[in-house]
């Protein structure tokens, strides 16, 4: 669905160095210049063909839309870093070609901005674009209809203040995992404390479920779900009492299998635990001293190579027999779970961080 937008074109982009963008810049490669292969590196090709082209000059290099085209950058820029975007671009685009400007904030598949690019001989084009807060991040998409020739060169977007007098695109009601300041912002209608994967205002998301209020079925507890983007927190949803493996993820030691929650990880351990003579309770990875924001579970022997056989563990380093058996946990630095680095935030760079394995879930020394 397209919701009217409000823009004004102007020549004008004022650039400030922001947290979630890089030094202002909303998109990755606005010069088309990282091609891996016959495809874009930083843009994704939702359907149809591209192909790298010639420009009006020799050292610049643009990117031909094929017939019933379109290509994608997901960007983090959010509300704390600005209310205005300048989107620029230099088009060649024939009359019979169609080319949109589409804008998806949040990502969630809702058009807030569909706007035609004008036909065009090599022309420069600027578009300011006024926003409502708060918002976690925008889809800049780029689409192409009909026969015509259309190729796109230098194509950025920064942060602005060219939106004075502007309308706002507004998200509507905001999905979950999205930052909030109050309920009525929410589709669900609760803003709630987001937890260990909150990054974003004030760490309050728009969930299912607060984790001081008991969930509608007495089998069911609150706590988390699953992102539905990158640009999103990890929601929080009603859970089956006990069903989540020592490795996960947790509010509350009712959600988790061994009835253990430590620093949002289901554990086997804590500081009141005692374990085996020589052993002490760890996080199995993770920790204050890394990246990974969510430590791995805290078991008996963690780190030290001394669990027995059949003792939970979270990787081979815990076990005295060198192997720990259970599912392949793969984790974002953030924590959240993740299968590919699409999956994970972006960094400063506005590069996608790395899913990597982390441990397993529901693991015992071999």
């Amino acid at each position: 669905m397209w919701k009217p937008a409000a823009l004004a074109i102007t020549t004008v982009a004022i650039v400030s160095q922001l947290g979630a963008t890089d030094c202002g810049q909303v998109l990755r490669d606005p010069g088309f210049d990282l091609w891996c292969g016959e495809s874009l590196c930083a843009w994704k090709l939702e359907r149809g063909t591209i192909s790298r082209v010639a420009t009006w000059h020799s050292a610049d290099s643009g990117v031909a839309l094929g017939d019933d085209s379109a290509i994608e950058q997901l960007a983090p820029v959010n509300s704390l870093d600005t209310s205005c975007i300048t989107f620029d671009l230099v088009a060649n685009i024939d009359d019979d070609a169609e080319v949109f400007l589409n804008v998806d904030i949040e990502g969630d598949g809702t058009l807030e901005m569909h706007e035609r690019l004008p036909s065009a001989h090599w022309k420069p084009l600027s578009y300011s674009i006024g926003l409502a807060g708060p918002y976690d991040g925008i889809r800049f998409e780029l689409t192409k209809n009909g026969a015509g020739n259309a190729v796109l060169a230098q194509i950025g977007a920064s942060t602005s203040s060219t939106c004075d007098g502007l309308s706002r695109l507004d998200p509507g009601p905001r999905p979950d995992g999205a930052a909030c300041l109050s309920p009525q912002q929410c589709a669900s209608g609760l803003c709630v404390d987001g937890g260990a994967t909150a990054s974003s205002l004030l760490g309050l998301t728009c969930g299912r479920c607060d984790p001081a209020q008991p969930c509608a079925s007495p089998d069911e507890v609150c706590g988390f779900g699953v992102a539905i983007s990158p640009i999103l927190a990890v929601p929080l949803t009603c859970v089956a009492k006990a069903s989540v493996p020592l490795g996960e993820h947790c509010l509350s030691n009712a959600e988790c299998a061994s009835n253990l929650c430590n620093q949002f990880t289901c554990s086997s351990c804590n500081d009141t635990t005692v374990c085996p003579p020589g052993q002490t309770c760890n996080p199995a990875w993770g920790g204050v001293t890394e990246t990974i924001r969510v430590p791995g579970p805290f078991v008996c022997g963690g780190g030290e190579a001394k669990a027995v056989k059949g003792a939970p563990c979270g990787t081979d380093d815990d076990c005295a027999g060198g192997h720990c058996s259970g599912t392949p946990i793969k984790e974002c630095n953030d924590g959240r779970p993740c299968v590919t680095d699409a999956q994970c935030p972006l960094d400063t760079s506005l590069t996608s961080t790395t899913c990597t394995i982390a441990g397993v879930s529901g693991g015992s020394c071999d």
